[in-house]
């Protein structure tokens, strides 16, 4: 039998189960940012109750208390004697997190900025941590991602749900900035009912990564744990040294593994790198990718090497062809939202080199090659496969040829030719149901039938999240054909709405009645112009203009002012909705 290291088996758990496992995090991890842990805080406090006994030099405070008082330091206790009030026991503690130095200023540790980049990434959802600090939710800001903070009963009620919200970080004792924290024996002994149904259900449908935590003074976070007896997901303590006897009998009740661990920096940063190494095993080599895009870019210039471009292009739909037919694609459960957003992680991984092949091919390539790369586009469409199952899965399939379409629009749009955009939106490709259609009508990536994209991490909460995922995508690899960044983001909300007016156009030669366009993030984003001038530009086309030229918006005046209008109502409807 093969034994993992504990580690080991947590990264490929991560890996293939993100977001099952809650993290629940101690002030050990907030320690390296100058944060003191509950003892260090402890042994201040006992300093300053010998301080108002006139005793100021003692090498042992903890010996000193013990002698003093006949018992082991109790931090609620000593606390508690301090400062009978929550509200003066709130201000000693925020003495503690905030940094007497201006200059000081607390930053979030390589831990924080590690589980940010976990969360990021879909491997953790759920956060629960006995810390008062906003070291945490800082380092999720600064990695794009909002948190759902629950601190308080209140924050509690008015919650994103769990399975909708990016990230929700579950201050168990409170924030340091609110009167209300948990400090004392009394105040940890027990949560609110509805806390307690909260980490109930936590406890029951997620898996544990204990870290920083010693389990020892929290009594009602303990309970919690022992009341649940789920197993279906794993549990993880890691820690430095031997955990104390609570802590073991914790780890036994839930059948858990400890991992042994130098500190938190270097354990979550250790993690972080097994689970992104695991995560780069469906994507080619960055050295390879960048090697097979420079040997296409010169292939596809050279009227000699269309046939060489032509295997090239080849060997990626092939290897794209290989995983939609594979066992690796096709799964017997229903889909759910985190498989699906697997599914659409595996496939962006292994379409990168053909992606970034249409785009260079489509940008700089002869016309041989643009032929070429307009027979691969179609080729991904699989029409001859079963149409049994699940809608979902079955939709998706054609993901490959609907970010390729995408990226060769933002690619003839950056070439400045009408010609090669107009020639792939209405390239006929054969769909499912065997109907010969449009590109522009069957490969919008919200044209994907039943895909609902608001099921994509983090994007839950956008109005555009499609759009808003692919073209940051699309953004990073436009820059093999682009000079700058601003370039490719324009680049892509151009395509889209030049999509959108294109398949205006043939919805009303159709004639059905109800007028949809696939519309994108160009609807709120004012950068290269709002919707309502590119709207305008169209209502102004001329019959010798290069778009109408080449066919587009169906090569008049008359019909592009027509979809422009019908365009321009809808996008209104849509628009307003949002705002």
């Amino acid at each position: 039998m093969i034994k993992l290291e504990p580690i080991e088996a947590l990264a490929l758990t991560l890996h293939h189960s993100p977001g099952v496992q809650a993290l629940l995090v101690g002030s050990g991890i907030s320690r390296a940012a100058g944060v003191p842990t509950g003892w260090e805080i402890t042994l201040d406090l006992i300093r300053r109750l010998a301080n108002v006994q006139s005793v100021s030099d003692e090498s042992d405070w903890a010996a000193w208390y013990r002698a003093a008082y006949d018992t082991d330091p109790s931090y609620s206790e000593i606390l508690d004697a301090v400062a009978s009030a929550p509200a003066e026991r709130r201000s000693i503690i925020h003495s503690y997190i905030e940094a007497k130095d201006v200059e000081d200023i607390r930053r979030p540790t390589k831990a924080h900025n590690a589980i940010a980049r976990l969360v990021h990434s879909g491997a953790i959802k759920v956060i629960l941590t006995t810390n008062f600090d906003r070291l945490l939710e800082s380092a999720l800001r600064d990695v794009g991602v909002e948190p759902t903070v629950i601190a308080s009963d209140d924050a509690l009620a008015g919650a994103t749900p769990l399975v909708h919200a990016q990230c929700t970080v579950i201050k168990l004792h409170g924030d340091y900035l609110d009167a209300r924290i948990r400090n004392t024996a009394d105040e940890l002994e027990r949560y609110s009912p509805d806390m307690d149904s909260l980490l109930d259900r936590i406890f029951d449908e997620y898996g544990l990564i204990v870290a920083g935590w010693s389990g020892d003074w929290d009594t009602a976070l303990r309970n919690a744990i022992l009341r649940s007896a789920s197993r279906r997901y794993p549990f993880y303590w890691a820690a430095r040294g031997p955990l104390s006897e609570l802590g073991q009998d914790l780890l036994r009740h839930k059948a858990g593994r400890d991992i042994q661990i130098t500190d938190a920096d270097s354990f979550f940063q250790q993690l972080l790198s097994k689970v992104e190494a695991l995560g780069t095993l469906d994507r080619a080599h960055p050295e390879s990718v960048a090697l097979t895009v420079a040997e296409g870019r010169r292939l596809c210039r050279d009227n000699n090497a269309t046939a060489e471009w032509s295997d090239l292009l080849s060997r990626e739909v092939e290897r794209l062809s290989g995983f939609v037919r594979g066992d690796d694609y096709h799964s017997a459960d229903a889909p759910t939202a985190t498989s699906i957003n697997e599914l659409v992680r595996k496939f962006v991984a292994r379409s990168e080199t053909l992606r970034r092949l249409v785009l260079v091919g489509v940008r700089w390539g002869t016309e041989d090659a643009f032929r070429v790369t307009l027979q691969a586009i179609s080729a991904l469409t699989f029409p001859e496969m079963s149409r049994g199952g699940f809608t979902y899965l079955i939709s998706l399939r054609m993901l490959g040829a609907s970010m390729c379409f995408h990226w060769a629009i933002g690619a003839a749009l950056l070439r400045e030719d009408p010609s090669r955009a107009s020639r792939l939106a209405n390239l006929i490709v054969r769909t499912g149901d065997e109907k010969n259609i449009q590109a522009v009508v069957a490969l919008p990536l919200i044209s994907l039938d039943t895909v609902e994209w608001k099921i994509l991490e983090g994007y839950e909460r956008k109005h555009t999240p499609h759009s808003d995922y692919f073209g940051q995508i699309f953004g990073e690899e436009a820059r093999d054909i682009v000079v700058a960044p601003a370039e490719a983001d324009r680049a892509w909300d151009d395509a889209e709405f030049m999509i959108a007016m294109e398949a205006g156009y043939h919805r009303l030669v159709q004639e059905r009645g109800w007028f949809w366009v696939p519309s994108g993030r160009f609807l709120w984003r004012r950068e290269g112009g709002s919707w309502r001038e590119r709207i305008e530009r169209v209502q102004q086309l001329k019959p010798d203009s290069s778009e109408l030229k080449a066919g587009l918006f169906g090569g008049s005046p008359d019909t592009a002012k027509k979809t422009a209008e019908a365009a321009a109502e809808f996008f209104e409807r849509v628009a307003g909705s949002w705002f």
